[in-house]
């Protein structure tokens, strides 16, 4: 599937969802699929049957974004601005690539702009064994 349709497909299904932090999620994939140039779904709308084959879990383990070729994921986290996200809301997320036998797996959090980061979570993304990117929320809204 070319980028250009897989775009139009992710619009279609944020266009489906009523709840923020789902749509969140689709909207975090577009953003990911334009940046990595590589197509970025919602990890719930991967067959049984992919993950299964690629060995990922059936069951949520945190993942909530993958791309087509299973070597990066993401975690995506629609917060307030009061909101810090500590270790634990990550911890499962963070244990992926043990869990699926992939060391060098690449995980991105995508978050709204203003929430903030504890600092061992600071200091994961300072190592880059994680990245940060992080959304407007108004622009979000618009879109």
């Amino acid at each position: 599937m070319s980028l250009s349709l897989h775009l139009q497909f992710l619009e279609q299904r944020m266009a489906t969802m009523s709840c923020l932090p789902s749509r969140f999620e689709y909207y975090s994939a577009i953003h990911l699929t334009k940046l990595y140039h590589v197509c970025f779904y919602a990890y719930k709308d991967i067959p049984i049957s992919h993950k299964r084959y690629a060995g990922f879990p059936i069951t949520d383990k945190g993942i909530d974004l993958i791309d087509e070729t299973f070597n990066h994921i993401g975690q995506v986290k629609y917060y307030s601005s009061r909101s810090k996200i500590h270790y634990g809301k990550l911890s499962t997320f963070l244990a992926t690539p043990v869990l699926v036998g992939r060391k060098h797996l690449q995980m991105t959090l995508v978050r709204t702009h203003h929430s903030k980061l504890h600092s061992d979570i600071q200091n994961i993304v300072r190592r880059r064994d994680l990245n940060d990117v992080t959304l407007c929320a108004l622009d979000f809204m618009k879109y």
